[in-house]
């Protein structure tokens, strides 16, 4: 009984540490960032092309340069999968977004919006 006892209490003593130490944190999902980065850069764009002035070559050129950006991005972020199921649902709400925002009352935001809507919770 001793040594069964004493072997409890080696294998103990190895794991403790390991039950004590604290989880680390899931890494972030990476498509929140991607998300938050197209958004931004759609927004320079907006801004860019608002009251355009077509004889102000600076002007046209900065704008010019926004839609290069927010193109970029817009093909940088098609790249990122999500880890999480907050990022995917975070994911096809901003493809719903878009495909109003490029195509209002398009069927193709419907459909997005309905797949996010029949998710289940925790999901994916």
């Amino acid at each position: 009984m001793l040594s069964a006892l004493t072997r409890r209490a080696i294998v103990a003593a190895f794991t403790l540490p390991a039950l004590v130490r604290p989880a680390r944190p899931a890494p972030a999902d990476p498509i929140f960032a991607a998300i938050a980065h197209a958004k931004a850069t759609d927004a320079t764009l907006a801004a860019a092309l608002s009251g355009l002035n077509e004889d102000d070559e600076t002007a046209v050129r900065r704008a010019d340069e926004a839609a290069d950006t927010a193109s970029d991005t817009f093909n940088a972020l098609r790249t990122i999968r999500p880890t999480t199921a907050d990022g995917f649902r975070a994911l096809v709400r901003f493809y719903a977004d878009q495909a109003e925002l490029n195509e209002p009352h398009c069927a193709g935001a419907m459909y997005l919006r309905h797949v996010l809507a029949a998710l289940p919770e925790g999901a994916v």
